[in-house]
């Protein structure tokens, strides 16, 4: 397959993936600001914590599977042999769901032990859906692996995160009980557990492959050794992982109180939407990564690679810098009370912006089966975030808890940087150079130059981010073969008038 298939490729999935991205995002952010408009900071910071630690859990739970489970059924669902691709999901699935179940049950008998607040009540709760938390997870990740994003679009983009805003009107139109709010976000796993499972068979079917095998099987036993030496490692860093993005809301509850968690939570998960933006390129760019290194097309994966960045830097930095120069125009989406989140907003714009240039280096590292080192990578990082936040929060508040999640970031990508770089190359180039220059001319400059001029209203940022945004589609317009945008655009119009299979 020559390099511009191979771009066109990676744009057919980075497309469905955006799709299930933005779709993520704008979900995610719909709960927040019903939430925050609806209850007290004090109810909704009990929920963000619960979440939090449910999401953690979760991580625990499925042991890093989930990156294992792509890579290898990447890397085998072109075998001969029917039964492979069955094979390392039941290898994966099995053990992840006899855990899930017994946390689940242990969770729901132990947490009375600690009281009957509304915190452990709603966690009580949250530990039945664990199970259907990971069984979802793994079988979309298995679709994955299997080549497309459309699963994961309709699933958990478009029934699971288009639920949870859905109930949360819902509960806030009738009920102001905190427990109700919770289980709105919550119970949608259940529902995608199922659906991603019918999803998984369908694909399965389609591509005539077996979609599930004895645990006994030769497919099973043949993949289980070396599958679980590789998640063995990536189970520690995928709790790393989430420990960074999460561990710092219950910390922020415990130190400063559940409303700055509110607060926190609400100003830090819409800068962390932006990386839901390019969640859908870093999903299609592993499971092409892997293929092509065991192809030994060390070229092609590198030229991905550096593709993956540049559509990253396009996509995100816009956000990333309207949040950095216009934060109270961001806040101002979850009502007045929460303009003190407005330091986080720019601390962590900033720290997002480093992170989004670096480019998905510890996927690209996990695809070049260096687990153990994104291990050692990711750990580092959270022990510096949680160092960092247990130092600075009962100091300076939710800014110290910005400054954590932002050096954390700043780690977490700059090592994997440097590993890939004697395999892989540098993740970024003279293109993403020049999409991270267009996006600061379009949304930074004219902001700056007007707050330099004393115009600095909420009218005058809205106006001039539209305005950017106009600028921004022009230049994208001009540059678009640099930043290799004609294969974005050639996968739109296939997609328009194809339809074969989604990838």
């Amino acid at each position: 397959m020559s390099e511009s298939r191979e771009l066109h490729r990676l744009a057919r999935g980075g497309l469905g993936g955006l799709l299930a991205s933005v779709i993520t995002g704008l979900g995610g952010l719909a709960f927040i600001t019903i939430a925050a408009r609806a209850f007290p900071k004090a109810d909704v910071g009990v929920v963000f914590t619960v979440t939090s630690l449910f999401l953690i859990a979760l991580a625990v739970v499925t042991l890093g599977s989930d990156i294992g489970l792509v890579r290898f059924v990447a890397m085998r669902s072109e075998e001969a042999d029917s039964d492979h691709v069955a094979g390392v999901l039941v290898a994966t699935l099995a053990p992840v769901v006899v855990i899930s179940v017994g946390a689940a049950a242990g969770l729901w008998f132990l947490l009375p032990l600690l009281g009957d607040g509304p915190l452990v009540q709603l966690a009580r709760l949250f530990a039945l859906f664990l199970p259907f938390g990971a069984v979802s997870n793994l079988v979309l990740a298995a679709t994955r692996g299997l080549g497309t994003v459309r699963p994961t679009v309709l699933v958990e983009s478009l029934l699971r995160q288009g639920l949870q805003p859905l109930l949360a009107l819902l509960v806030a139109l009738r009920s102001d009980d905190v427990l109700w709010l919770g289980l709105a976000w919550v119970t949608p796993y259940a529902v995608s557990s199922v659906a991603g499972t019918v999803a998984f068979r369908r694909l399965c079917r389609q591509r005539g492959v077996a979609a599930w095998v004895s645990p006994r099987s030769p497919a099973v036993v043949g993949v289980r050794r070396e599958l679980w030496a590789f998640n063995g490692p990536r189970a520690v860093t995928q709790i790393a992982q989430i420990g960074i993005r999460r561990a710092d809301i219950p910390i922020v509850a415990a130190l400063a109180g559940p409303s700055a968690a509110a607060v926190y939570t609400a100003a830090s998960r819409f800068v962390a939407a932006g990386l839901q933006g390019i969640k859908g390129i870093q999903q299609m760019v592993g499971p092409q990564i892997a293929r092509l290194v065991a192809a030994d097309r060390i070229p092609s994966a590198s030229l991905a690679l550096r593709t993956a960045t540049t559509w990253n830097v396009v996509i995100a930095w816009p956000l990333y810098l309207v949040c950095a120069v216009a934060p109270g125009l961001v806040l101002l989406l979850f009502g007045r009370d929460y303009e003190s989140g407005t330091p986080v907003v720019v601390i962590l714009a900033l720290g997002m912006l480093i992170g989004t240039a670096a480019g998905p280096v510890d996927i690209a590292l996990l695809m070049l089966g260096r687990s153990a080192q994104s291990l050692v990578n990711n750990m580092t990082a959270l022990v510096t975030n949680l160092l960092l936040n247990l130092t600075l929060v009962p100091v300076v508040g939710i800014t110290g808890a910005a400054l954590a999640w932002s050096v954390a970031i700043v780690v977490s990508n700059a090592l994997p940087t440097w590993q890939i770089r004697p395999i892989l190359g540098s993740a970024a180039d003279r293109h993403t150079a020049l999409a991270a220059g267009l996006a600061v001319a379009a949304f930074a400059v004219p902001p700056l130059l007007a707050r330099l001029a004393g115009v600095d209203s909420l009218t005058a940022q809205a106006v001039l981010v539209v305005l950017g945004g106009l600028v921004y589609l022009a230049l994208l317009h001009t540059c678009r073969r640099p930043l290799r945008l004609p294969e974005l655009a050639g996968a739109v119009r296939r997609r328009r008038g194809r339809q074969p299979q989604a990838t």
